[in-house]
């Protein structure tokens, strides 16, 4: 997932989150219980504790004695890990048979009043942790020191037990968590996925605006978007008309001036109509690039191939029906042009225009879609162009055989309008002996 993109900052963040609030959630829950299991140790040595101060007394001669010894089975196994010692002015008075002939160094703390826990070495060098209490025998004149202790394995072995439980419980918890954000990412950000193939419909000229359909966060966008959609509309129309005016205005005057020219005989009159007629296409290849430019940036404009080669063909057949001239279209149908009708109509109209004049006999048009181009070929049966000539043809007003009807600009603005929507005009020869003439444009879906 790319990094610059809201769904990677989210999952991101998220994750960040989430696996810093288990983290912290797992050790705050660690330590509660640590203090939870060494509260009930610390009960338990004071439970021990207790008995054994009930089973200790000191005779009237002033000597220590326990009249019974406590009954858990682990204080008479030698190193057991649980021990009870008694001191008495520094002294063992009496010990648990499981510290076997070691003594528990924490006895020699002294401890005043009250009791406290303490962890220290005891026998073989093992951590424990000891309830340690100063008490005061009836018929006693000194103090004694009651310690009782336990390992402090246990506690790390029940914390150790219970992280480990806490870890799974807490990895199936954050993958269940991450999963839930990945859906709800996902769930969130659709109606922008959705606003990018709306986006997408319009560009390849399936639709024109987008749908007033989205969720109340995103519409204000959508609105905008559809004001700018219709304000661009508008503007390329504006723009459009004011070039159709254009050539409304100067066509005028040039008819005039044909008309006056007319009158002038000889080489005089003779050049200044073929002069008149050469301003007046070339007022019409630059009206017609200039509208080909405004076309060519109106999203969700499309054209279809089939349609406007059938209207074209028909037109052909009526205007060389003296010629009896077999016009083929083939695999047309199901293409779309990217970009305006009235532009494929007139790229279209010039190059079967053209081949007409030159065809003996028949003339093809058949068409392909090449990746996101379509290729559109118009081939006839004429005499073709020698390879050598064929760049001269696409000049501006270069004609190779001047005894023809035209001003040679057709090609010329085929191309031209073709280069303005990013395709291209390439001549070749046909199979069928003459030119063909191979238009890739743009494809719409």
């Amino acid at each position: 997932m790319p990094r610059k993109t809201i769904s990677f900052r989210l999952i991101a963040s998220s994750i960040i989150w989430v696996a810093g609030s288990l983290l912290a959630a797992g050790l705050l829950l660690v330590l509660l219980f640590r203090n939870h299991i060494e509260r009930r140790f610390d009960a338990r040595l004071e439970d021990h504790m207790e008995e054994l101060v009930a089973a200790s007394e000191v005779a009237p001669d002033g000597t220590f004695q326990l009249t019974w010894t406590p009954s858990d089975p682990r204080y008479n196994r030698p190193l057991s890990g649980w021990y009870w010692q008694i001191t008495r002015g520094g002294k063992v008075a009496a010990q648990s048979y499981s510290a076997w002939r070691s003594g528990l160094n924490a006895v020699a703390t002294a401890v005043k009043t009250g009791s406290h826990v303490q962890e220290f070495l005891g026998p073989e060098k093992r951590p424990l942790r000891g309830l340690l209490e100063s008490v005061t025998l009836p018929e006693a004149r000194d103090h004694f020191i009651f310690a009782v202790a336990g390992p402090v394995s246990n506690i790390e072995r029940d914390v150790a037990q219970f992280t480990s439980k806490l870890m799974i419980t807490l990895g199936i918890l954050g993958v269940g968590l991450v999963t839930a954000v990945l859906f709800q990412v996902r769930f969130g950000l659709e109606p922008l996925r959705a606003m990018e193939r709306a986006l997408s419909d319009i560009r390849a000229g399936r639709s024109e605006r987008l749908p007033e359909t989205f969720p109340a966060e995103v519409q204000p966008v959508v609105q905008e978007l559809n004001a700018l959609l219709d304000h661009n509309a508008a503007a390329l129309e504006r723009y459009r008309t004011r070039t159709g005016n254009l050539a409304h205005a100067l066509k005028n005057p040039l008819t005039v001036m044909g008309n006056e020219i007319r009158d002038v005989e000889g080489e005089k009159g003779k050049l200044l109509k073929e002069q008149a007629a050469i301003v007046s296409k070339l007022i019409n290849r630059h009206l017609s690039r200039a509208r080909a430019a405004g076309s060519g940036a109106l999203l969700g404009a499309r054209t279809s191939v089939e349609a406007a080669v059938e209207d074209i063909r028909f037109s052909m057949l009526h205007l060389y029906q003296d010629r009896n001239l077999e016009i083929r279209v083939t695999e047309t149908a199901g293409l779309w042009f990217k970009g305006d009708a009235q532009d494929l109509e007139e790229m279209l109209g010039n190059l079967i225009d053209n081949a007409c004049k030159w065809a003996r006999s028949k003339v093809m048009v058949s068409s392909k879609r090449f990746g996101r181009s379509v290729r559109i070929t118009v081939e006839d049966d004429g005499p073709g162009i020698p390879e050598q000539q064929r760049a001269e043809v696409l000049e501006r007003g270069r004609r190779l055989d001047l005894a023809a009807p035209g001003s040679g600009l057709g090609l010329g603005i085929v191309q031209d309008v073709a280069e303005l929507y990013g395709g291209s005009l390439t001549l070749e020869i046909s199979p069928l002996g003459g030119l063909s003439a191979e238009l890739d444009l743009p494809a719409a879906e």
